[in-house]
């Protein structure tokens, strides 16, 4: 799994598919894992514009002490110790440097600053970044680190005291090397939402114990009430399962290549997120939105268009169903060439990948403010988007599938569905900024 470099460890292992979610099985030492996880109250809600983690500051993952103090003693104690049942981690995109599928094997490395912060944390005793969710496994895991601690604590004591020769600290020193290369059972999950975690943790422990939805939704972070995030998590779902959907069985992650700067296949998470975003009026703001009534967001605190905010405070959740799957299949329509493909290897072109799908989303956003459609149906969109005309969507030099490719797209799609705005001028020329920089990377 790792070869003592940190920006070099690997994550190995199968791709398992089960109802059309894919998640790895893999085996990792203890000295390997402690790398880029580790045991953390805090809980991720999402990342912010330079992709560093945000926490939901309502909620801590406590554990019971108890019970770590029973396993690092088991560990300890125990010559036979041994953990059959998996860990279940949680992934972000934003987490991977590059992954990649060899002979059905899933290689994932890890970015830089996932194992600069687990150090940073070691050497500090600070609470750092932590990208990497333990969805199931925190008593384990946290267990796994006093058992490491209280050894390396005591060997220390031992050697301090000029007992190194000693028989005890050849004992301890043993053990300690022995509970590094202890390999464990490890599932992981890429890219899924919050509430998609808390199903996960929700279905193992159902089986152990009998486990209430109000503790497991308050362990995430997560409200058994109405909120902007189960709503989009609902309306994902439902695109994704309906056979006449634009986005049928296309919202999900599958084990293939991908590199930092790269979009792969449309995930749940970033679905969940951008629709969220038409909703609340900042991501901090929609931790916020969670706690509230449907109808208190009716309330604003400024004027950003919002075109899901009212469908949601007005429980009408369905329009916004409809607003995505009329939108988006009017863009099937005009370009099934560029807009379909397999699901599961890797995009072609840029209406296929991540920044493709916020670039277009981007538009339907700036139609729904111009036009002030309240109702969706069939042809809803059909007279905008038929403004766009021929595009060769697939000219991947025009429109690479990256940052940069999503803002040349947006600017260039707006462009052509409202050439008279006032501002058109204006974004003729950040358009033209952008290829030319383009041009010369």
């Amino acid at each position: 799994m790792g070869n003592g470099i940190m920006h070099k460890t690997l994550i190995k292992g199968f791709p398992v598919l089960q109802n059309d979610q894919e998640f790895i099985i893999g085996k990792i030492k203890i000295n390997d894992l402690l790398r880029f996880a580790k045991y953390t109250e805090r809980v991720i809600i999402g990342y912010d514009e330079e992709e560093k983690p945000i926490y939901n500051k309502h909620v801590q993952r406590k554990v019971e002490q108890s019970r770590v103090n029973k396993i690092a003693d088991y560990l300890i104690n125990d010559k036979e110790a041994t953990f059959p049942t998996n860990i279940v981690l949680g992934i972000p995109f934003e987490a991977i440097q590059e992954q990649q599928k060899k002979d059905d094997i899933i290689e994932i490395h890890l970015i830089e600053d996932v194992f600069y912060q687990v150090e940073k944390s070691k050497e500090t005793g600070e609470d750092t970044d932590t990208y990497i969710t333990i969805i199931d496994g925190q008593h384990r895991v946290r267990g796994i680190e006093i058992a490491i601690e209280k050894l390396t604590k005591e060997l220390q004591i031992l050697k301090e005291k000029g007992e190194e020769e000693n028989n005890l600290y050849v004992i301890k020193k043993e053990k300690l090397s022995s509970l590094l290369e202890i390999e464990l059972v490890v599932s992981y999950f890429v890219d899924k939402s919050l509430e998609y975690q808390a199903m996960i943790f929700s279905t193992i422990n159902r089986t152990q114990k009998r486990v209430s939805q109000d503790l497991v939704y308050s362990l995430f972070g997560l409200s058994t009430d109405d909120t902007p995030y189960k709503t989009a998590l609902e309306v994902v779902l439902a695109l994704n399962a309906h056979k006449k959907s634009p986005f049928y069985k296309r919202i999900k992650l599958y084990g293939d290549n991908y590199r930092k700067g790269e979009s792969p296949p449309l995930s749940q998470a970033t679905m969940i997120k951008n629709i969220v975003a038409l909703i609340s009026e900042t991501l901090r703001e929609s931790e916020n939105d969670k706690y509230r009534k449907r109808k208190d967001l009716k309330n604003r605190t400024n004027n950003k268009f919002l075109p899901f905010r009212d469908f949601y405070a007005n429980d009408q959740d369905g329009m916004i169903s409809d607003c995505l799957f009329f939108y988006f299949n009017s863009i099937r329509k005009l370009y099934p060439q560029f807009w379909n493909y397999d699901g599961v290897s890797k995009p072609q072109n840029i209406l296929q990948s991540t920044v493709g799908f916020e670039a277009l989303l981007s538009l339907m956003v700036e139609i729904l403010q111009e036009e002030r459609i309240d109702s969706f149906k069939n042809e809803t969109f059909d007279p905008y988007l038929g403004r766009i005309g021929n595009m060769d969507f697939s000219d991947t030099t025009r429109f690479p599938m990256s940052t940069k490719g999503k803002k040349i797209l947006s600017l260039t799609l707006s462009l052509k569905v409202y050439p008279d705005q006032i501002n058109a001028l204006q974004k003729e020329k950040d358009r033209q900024k952008l290829i030319k920089e383009l041009e010369l990377e």
